[in-house]
């Protein structure tokens, strides 16, 4: 069984996509609720809530939930929803969700990179990329979606500065993915110095001093601009080194 909460949602069962014989939006958003659960239970009042927001669960939507849960199990068998009072998503031995794999190699990557173990690195956080550089949910529209999808968004930032960290330290033929993963870093959050350093060092690296020193220029008038300050200690003394 696959499940794919990144990009847009989809359940296959045996090779066969069955989302689309889910009974509608709080059908889909129930497994894709569990499934991001990666196995921890989830209170069914905390379910209810979470299906009928921006509401409140009426006197009819305990039995509606029932029903709804019944028709869910029957789609997704072989995997099971088990449990009462609270809810857990049990599902066969080889299934994948791709955010449970993506959360996996980001450890895997953070971890290589903090032992200086550059090609696990690399390879571990190009798999996770290959999930998260697509939005969480893309086609969910609820308060639940929204708070897991900025969660998605920090990780995908970590996912960019650990393969743009690893392809600096593989030599120049990965140089250019450093680069790639910085502008994808600044244009994610601008104002974080942290994708700034890693162009400049990029830059460098690719033996374009001037164009990394024109990075720190942008850096400088942009949180004069934007923050009314200058870079800090880490950017200016990346700054100085450059200049040599």
């Amino acid at each position: 069984m696959r499940i794919q909460l990144h990009g847009r949602f989809a359940v296959a069962v045996g090779g066969r996509t069955v989302s689309q014989h889910l009974p509608g939006r709080r059908a889909r958003l129930l497994v894709a609720v569990l499934a991001a659960a990666d196995r921890c239970p989830v209170d069914r009042g905390a379910l209810l809530d979470l299906l009928w927001c921006p509401s409140s669960p009426g006197e009819g939507a305990a039995a509606t939930f029932a029903a709804l849960l019944s028709k869910v199990r029957t789609v997704i068998a072989p995997a099971e929803i088990r449990g009462r009072r609270s809810l857990d998503l049990v599902l066969p031995h080889g299934s994948i969700v791709d955010a449970a794999v993506a959360r996996a190699a980001l450890h895997a990557a953070e971890s290589a990179a903090a032992r200086r173990d550059w090609p696990v690195a690399w390879t571990e956080a190009l798999s996770a990329l290959f999930v998260t550089q697509r939005g969480f949910l893309a086609d969910f529209d609820d308060p639940w979606s929204e708070d897991r999808r900025r969660e998605a968004l920090h990780r995908h930032r970590r996912v960019l500065a650990c393969y743009g960290e690893a392809c600096l330290h593989l030599g120049p033929g990965e140089r250019s993915g450093a680069e790639r993963s910085a502008r994808a870093l600044i244009e994610l959050d601008p104002l974080a110095e942290s994708g700034h350093r890693l162009l400049m060092r990029a830059l460098v690296a690719q033996g374009d001093r001037s164009a990394a020193l024109q990075a720190y220029e942008r850096m400088r008038r942009l949180l004069r601009e934007e923050l009314g300050a200058g870079p800090g200690a880490a950017s200016r003394e990346l700054h100085t080194e450059i200049l040599g």
